[in-house]
Parts: structure tokens; C-alpha cells; sequence
């Protein structure tokens, strides 16, 4: 019996098929991993946000007009940084006021 042009006993289903075709591609960054400052990562730049819901999505700031509800749009934290990567801004804390208030 001759097979058909692929050899295949059976057509492939759709789930087999996806897996064939590879992983879905991050639409999440704003550039390419690994394009920015050797040895920082995602985690450590300013524009990652953190968006809480019943889970914590973390997502590019950058790219916030392109956020899907799903994972296609996530961001990895370990993910090397992009071109686009900018330090944490830390605003310092004045020592004329606490928590509470005014001192003094």
C-alpha cells in the first residue's frame, strides 16, 4: 500500500498541528530580548508594570496600547533587557515629612 506524500498514516488534529508550527511569538516586548544593557533584565527596568488582577500579569509599559487579556502579551522578568530598558527611577524621601506627616 503506498502512503501518502508525506507518509503520514492519518491527518495531523489542530492541537498537533500548533505544535508543529512552533510557540507563539512575544508580542509583549517592545524590542527584541537581549538588544539592551548586559546584565539587566525586565524585572529591572522602569517601564515593566505590574498589573494585579486575581493573578499578577507583568507587562511592557511601552507597549500598553497593544495588551491583549491574554498571555501573549506577558513579559517574562528574567527576560534580558530590550534597547528600549531604563532604569528604576527611585524618588528620595524627604527627611522634613514621614509617613504621618510633617515632622516636628
Amino acid at each position: 500500500m503506498m502512503g501518502d506524500l508525506f507518509n503520514m498514516e492519518r491527518t495531523l488534529t489542530p492541537s498537533e498541528r500548533r505544535r508543529l508550527r512552533g510557540g507563539t511569538q512575544a508580542k509583549g516586548y517592545a524590542a527584541m530580548p537581549g538588544t539592551g544593557p548586559k546584565g539587566e533584565t525586565c524585572g529591572s527596568c522602569d517601564h515593566l508594570v505590574r498589573k494585579r488582577l486575581a493573578k499578577v500579569y507583568r507587562k511592557c509599559g511601552l507597549m500598553r496600547a497593544h495588551w491583549t487579556g491574554g498571555k501573549g502579551t506577558d513579559v517574562l522578568t528574567t527576560a534580558p533587557a530590550c534597547r528600549n530598558w531604563q532604569a528604576i527611577e527611585v524618588t528620595p524621601i524627604s527627611s522634613t515629612t514621614s509617613a504621618r506627616g510633617p515632622c516636628g
